[in-house]
Order: C-alpha cells, then sequence, then structure tokens
C-alpha cells in the first residue's frame, strides 16, 4: 500500500467544488485547506505507478493550479492492519 499527501492548489473560489470532486475519487481523501484554495490531501492506492497516475489526474482536473507531493510512505499489507499502540 502506498500513500502520499499532496497540497492541490486551486483558486480559493474554487476550493469547494473541486474539493467535492476529489472527494467522491477513489483513494482520495481532503482533509482541509479549503477556504485558503491549498487544499491538503491524501492519496492511497497499490504501487507507485498507480500513485504517479492518480497524481497526474489531479493536475489535469479543471481549476487545479498545482499538485505538489509533501509525504510518501510504501508499507506491506501487513504492516497497514498492526494496531500502534
Amino acid at each position: 500500500m502506498n500513500i502520499c499527501s499532496v497540497i492541490v492548489s486551486v483558486k480559493p473560489e474554487n476550493a469547494p467544488k473541486i474539493s467535492d470532486l476529489l472527494n467522491e475519487m477513489a483513494g482520495v481523501d481532503v482533509f482541509g485547506g479549503v477556504p485558503e484554495g491549498k487544499l491538503i490531501v491524501t492519496l492511497e492506492d497499490e504501487g507507485e505507478k498507480a500513485l504517479a497516475d492518480k497524481m497526474a489526474a489531479l493536475n489535469d482536473i479543471k481549476g487545479v493550479i498545482d499538485v505538489a507531493m509533501i509525504y510518501h510512505q510504501e508499507e506491506d499489507d501487513a504492516a497497514m492492519e498492526e494496531e500502534i499502540v
């Protein structure tokens, strides 16, 4: 499993619409930044190519100015199921 966080830059007036669109995509969650137009987004997928394809898809959305990766982590499925104490 690959997980990364990205900042999706948009004009603030377009942010609510684009945030809703992103939340409808599989493996994509928006966690904030809507008022500022700097959407805080996580992407989850199998394989690095799949994440790269998702980032390219985000960049192709009308109104998106830029997509910048902030963090990336790769874990096997067993490690993702472990409880953190």
